[in-house]
């Protein structure tokens, strides 16, 4: 494989992942120590590749077009699909409160006036209308949410006045909040829905032979630097840090809170339509729910769960991250167990991941509960 094609497949990966978890970072740097956060960038990019491989050795193995789900079940049985399920769209619901919480944020940036509850009226019908009237010219902007979201990171890097002033006040490691930093890095990090489509894209290229090794590091680590800027700039630009950012930048002029509004609405908008018309596919295609059914739940149960209490940005962020997509990863390895001939050294790697995601989900459950 060429750099050329090396560097396009890395950058669908990075696209893919690139998303709402990114404003949480400077918090999390800020609350659990700027060494504390390197470690845990380091670490679960490392350990995002390599499950992201045992997945692709995965679809390489079998040969089939079933994705998670239909794997879950096919290898660990009909109880372990069903709990898949309940865990992938329950995951997949909570990342568009995320969403609506964060664009809330984002248009009070742009209309400082508007409340919470406004800002997240305003931003669902907008992300709702694709989703309503199926506009299939929509797919095109995903690609440009991304480029919009890497925009982002490179004006608020440029516009830091002093990238190193932001860590004079920030520990190296803060044991209080040790644990902090792992499901909202995790939410930032995780991108195993990308390894699916990018696979078929790989194969129908006939490049499927390749190791996708090289792939997997370019993309996340491209991810993980972009996540790194962010956080310089954020930290170095801004006196306060609020957990999701956004609402922590008063210092700024109002020009460029205005853009940064546009910018981030855009991003997010292009992230929440792709989401939602997954949840639907997942329940009209594997679930067999009527189309009715479906199409009311993606729609109505995010704004519902906000009204109901669940609009602490870092809580849900952490509970995605640490509770619903430690289990996602954990499915993906008992699967690739199940499907492949793992070495001693694979074998010991993937139960000590096993053992991490378990105990950082049972971590996030207590610290959601206790909050």
């Amino acid at each position: 494989m060429g750099n050329k094609e090396r560097w396009g497949s890395a950058g669908i990966l990075a696209a893919t992942t690139l998303g709402a978890g990114i404003f949480a970072l400077p918090y999390i740097f800020k609350e659990s120590g700027w060494l504390t956060g390197l470690f845990y960038l380091a670490a679960l990019s490392g350990i995002v590749i390599f499950t992201h491989f045992l997945y692709w050795q995965t679809f390489a193995k079998v040969g089939e077009k079933k994705r998670l789900l239909g794997l879950t079940e096919k290898y660990l049985g009909n109880a372990a699909g069903l709990f898949a399920f309940v865990v992938i769209v329950a995951g997949l619901i909570l990342t568009l409160v995320v969403y609506l919480i964060l664009a809330s944020h984002f248009l009070k940036l742009i209309f400082p006036h508007t409340s919470e509850v406004a800002g997240v009226f305003i931003f669902w019908i907008l992300a709702s209308l694709p989703i309503i009237f199926k506009l299939r010219w929509f797919a095109g902007f995903e690609l440009l949410g991304a480029l919009f979201m890497t925009a982002i990171i490179i004006f608020i890097f440029l516009s830091a006045g002093n990238l190193t002033a932001g860590f004079s006040n920030i520990a190296a490691i803060n044991f209080k909040n040790i644990f902090l930093p792992f499901g909202p890095i995790l939410f930032a990090l995780a991108g195993w829905t990308a390894i699916e489509p990018l696979f078929e894209y790989e194969k129908k290229a006939g490049r499927i032979n390749s190791s996708p090794l090289a792939i997997l590091f370019l993309g996340t680590g491209v991810v993980a630097a972009l996540y790194l800027l962010f956080t310089f700039g954020i930290l170095g630009s801004s006196p306060e840090v609020a957990p999701d950012t956004v609402s922590g930048l008063i210092n700024w002029p109002v020009w460029k809170l205005g853009l940064l509004g546009l910018l981030g609405i855009f991003a997010i908008w292009t992230s929440y339509v792709p989401i939602a018309r997954e949840i639907r596919n997942i329940l009209e295609r594997d679930a067999g729910w009527p189309t009715i059914l479906g199409f009311c739940f993606v729609l109505f149960t995010p704004p519902l769960l906000i009204m109901f209490g669940l609009n602490n940005f870092l809580a849900v962020v952490g509970l995605v991250g640490g509770v619903f997509l430690s289990l996602q990863y954990v499915f993906i390895i008992r699967v690739a167990h199940k499907a492949l001939s793992l070495g001693k050294s694979e074998q010991i790697l993937s139960a000590l991941v096993i053992t991490l995601f378990s105990l950082g989900a049972v971590y996030e459950i207590y610290n959601f509960v206790i909050q």
